[in-house]
């Protein structure tokens, strides 16, 4: 009885298979090509001059390559930066340091905190306008080391700075280790706010982040692998960590940004709408940065051991 069960059970088996594969249609989805949208994304910095990158936003499935690149980018705008008293016209510089290589910088205004800067950036006939105010900035107090949990050879910084009395502070961390990093780099999670810690002493996680001038497979680490993660901070690495208050509007567009970047590639996360402080029906972000800046060694009088 054992042997024919089997029988039939692969009978029944391949019957269904023929079945299924006599029932397979082809099916060709047209995708709807995406609304093509300015993308702005500028930023200025206390002490700093400000910097804007314009390209055209892409498809969704469209191919990313350096062709891609070229076609997307924006060189032939009018860009202007104004604290109500001078304005400063932006000029295209390449860098091989920046992506892309290609951005619109400042040089004449530097950001300061408490002030106002309006952007204007004009293009193909239209204008697209923002505003935004360098919050004050919130001094960073102090930066610890730990070893990642069953290890004694890499880890991550524990920063710690006094979130002021008043609800409402928004933060963003970058970092850079030197010999490793080009230029400063965010972690992926690097936003955070006072919501729950609101007048207290916070303790802000800071791990490597991704240069963006290195190759990517620098970054490609198997789970299952023995070679440290690439955010891995290591003991005798001198790292600058740069501490920024921004405004809400900045934290919320950052935050939406990392949102949709933790759930790329789930079919199951809710759709996440990116925030946008831009007008002229375009997309992007025009940011004020409040920086706090500290250079340390990782020695062992810095470590500390939370496992």
């Amino acid at each position: 009885m054992r042997d024919l069960s089997i029988k039939n059970n692969i009978i029944i088996l391949l019957l269904t298979s023929i079945f299924l594969l006599s029932c397979e249609k082809e099916i060709t989805l047209d995708l709807p090509a995406s609304t093509p949208k300015i993308v702005i994304e500028g930023a200025i910095e206390t002490n700093q001059y400000s910097y804007v990158y314009i390209t055209k936003n892409m498809g969704f499935f469209d191919a990313v390559d350096t062709n891609t690149l070229e076609n997307i980018l924006i060189t032939d705008a009018v860009v202007t930066v104004s604290n109500g008293i001078e304005t400063d016209t932006l000029q295209l510089v390449y860098n091989p340091l920046y992506v892309p290589p290609l951005r619109y910088q400042g040089s004449k205004i530097k950001g300061e905190a408490g002030m106002t800067y309006n952007l204007k950036v004009e293009h193909d006939g239209k204008v697209f306008e923002s505003v935004t105010t360098i919050p004050q900035i919130v001094d960073i107090d102090s930066i610890k080391f730990s070893y990642r949990a069953e290890t004694d050879t890499f880890g991550f910084l524990w920063v710690y700075f006094q979130d002021p009395p008043e609800l409402g502070n928004f933060y963003r961390a970058f970092s850079k280790v030197e010999g490793k990093d080009s230029v400063f780099v965010h972690q992926t999670y690097s936003t955070g706010d006072d919501k729950l810690v609101n007048g207290q002493l916070i303790e802000y996680t800071v791990v490597r982040g991704m240069d963006p001038a290195m190759p990517s497979e620098n970054y490609e680490t198997d789970l299952d692998s023995d070679e440290p993660p690439y955010w891995a901070i290591y003991v005798g690495d001198k790292i600058t960590v740069k501490l920024c208050s921004i405004d809400a509007i900045n934290f919320e567009f950052w935050k939406s940004v990392e949102t949709q970047y933790s759930s790329n590639g789930n079919p199951f996360a809710a759709p996440t709408t990116l925030k946008t402080n831009i007008s002229g029906d375009a997309l992007g972000i025009w940011g004020g940065y409040a920086a706090s800046i500290d250079t340390i060694t990782v020695t062992e009088d810095i470590i500390v051991d939370f496992n």
